[in-house]
């Protein structure tokens, strides 16, 4: 069979080996996110294409991991397929419920417009019966249910209300159950904790810390203008602490030229906290929120060099770190058939990131129907058509070599124009690097394979 060098892969220049002192670079394969040490004579055939050169074991690690595709393949039309299979084929229903419009801070790089509404009784019967529809609609193995804001625990109410509701739907299709909230934190006290996660299934917590309070009070402080970053920091690492709940806890901070200089204070405070490898960090640079926000913004390059200095921080101080990008053949909520987002006023989107978003319009130019009344038709397609348009080349995600790990970024800022290409476009050759000379000076077994 004719073959070709894939395009989706990524190389490093070469380097030596300090073990043995050979030259070598690394080879990321995108289409399957593997990881292949290759010496630099091998990387020249296969820049080469004399293939017939190398040894036919070698040759079919190549093809296993799919650096090596048949000639003919047209491979953007092969990896939007395998994308639109997934999100057609996930076993797992996903909904996302924000129990309240409401949240106890006013962030200056929010979007959102916050209102005391909470979702109604006759709203949740509704939801119930939409959700009861869905899951009698094809075999789902797992209904998972997102907490989301404006400020889910404002709504907890709400939560103590539906999620028994919930739990007991899923188990009447014989289904698993679970669940995970974004939340600010400053109402996730010990005795909230215990019940979300004995009571309503949460394993995973979401939580943003925006540098430490320096920075952080300066962003994200109550409406009163009080500040929060002690009482969320408290209540992180107390979570993070008890041994009698096995949750997941994701810190993300969100970064501008206003708070980058907070990233690193914040992740010594963690670690002198001991919590470290019972957190996942995120650094996520400030976007578009149907506002200016990203106007502030780190320019993608200059954002893609720090977040490789944090993350050499962050192995040095013992947080789990992952460098290298996994699959991500399902972008998010949006290029899902089934999955959608239902509001406090009972209001569809499949999109986390329109509702309560003055800029989108009244009504909400983003919605794709009401939890009482169903979908309205093709409302659901103005982002979910979101590989099709890739495939039409409209986007730069056509003819970009990230796109297995990354999914297309988002599609909404993609159609606003804004480009929410991820930092691994621009630093994963580092990535990459980092992650080897990690697995070589602990003497790990490490994810690449060496041919």
């Amino acid at each position: 069979m004719d073959m070709k060098l894939s395009r989706y892969h990524v190389v490093t220049p070469h380097f030596v080996d300090e073990i043995d002192q050979k030259s070598k670079r690394i080879v990321f394969a995108t289409r399957t996110a593997e990881m292949l040490l290759i010496d630099d004579i091998g990387w020249q055939i296969l820049e080469s294409e004399a293939f017939e050169r190398l040894p036919a074991e070698m040759l079919s690690d190549l093809v296993d991991a799919e650096l090596l595709v048949p000639s003919g393949e047209d491979e953007l039309a092969t990896m939007l397929s395998r994308n639109n299979a997934a999100a057609h084929d996930e076993d797992t229903l996903p909904i996302v419920i924000q129990p309240t419009a409401f949240c106890q801070l006013g962030c200056g790089y929010c979007g959102q417009e916050h209102t005391h509404r909470w979702l109604n009784r006759k709203h949740q019967d509704d939801l119930i019966d939409r959700v009861r529809a869905k899951l009698a609609l094809k075999r789902f193995r797992h209904l998972l249910i997102r907490w989301f804001g404006a400020e889910p625990l404002s709504g907890i109410s709400v939560i103590r209300s539906i999620s028994p509701r919930l739990k007991a739907l899923a188990k009447s299709f014989d289904c698993t159950y679970g669940a995970l909230i974004v939340t600010n934190g400053l109402g996730l006290t010990e005795k909230v904790a215990t019940e979300l996660v004995n009571e309503h299934a949460v394993r995973s917590f979401h939580i943003t810390l925006d540098g430490v309070a320096e920075f952080h009070d300066a962003r994200r402080y109550r409406k009163n203008g009080k500040a929060t970053f002690d009482q969320i920091f408290s209540n992180v690492v107390a979570l993070a602490r008890r041994k009698d709940l096995d949750v997941a806890i994701n810190i993300r901070t969100n970064v501008d030229r206003h708070n980058c200089e907070g990233v690193s204070p914040l992740l010594r405070m963690l670690a002198e906290a001991g919590v470290q490898e019972r957190v996942k960090y995120e650094i996520a640079p400030i976007h578009s929120w149907g506002n200016e926000a990203h106007m502030l913004s780190l320019s993608p390059l200059e954002f893609a060099t720090r977040e490789i200095e944090w993350l050499l921080e962050m192995i040095q101080l013992g947080f789990p770190v992952g460098c290298v990008p996994s699959l991500r053949p399902v972008v998010c909520l949006a290029v899902t058939p089934h999955g959608e987002l239902v509001d406090a006023t009972g209001t569809l989107f499949n999109c986390t990131e329109v509702p309560y978003v003055p800029a989108y319009g009244t009504p909400n130019r983003f919605a794709i129907g009401h939890v009482s009344n169903g979908e309205i038709s093709g409302k659901r397609e103005l982002l979910g058509d979101f590989n099709a348009r890739v495939g039409r080349g409209e986007y730069p995600c056509s003819s970009c070599r990230i796109l297995p790990v990354c999914g297309g970024a988002c599609p909404k800022l993609w159609m606003e124009g804004h480009e929410p290409c991820p930092s691994v476009k621009y630093n994963i050759e580092a990535r990459l690097l980092l992650s080897y000379a990690t697995s070589r000076i602990h003497r790990e077994p490490d994810s690449v394979q060496v041919t």
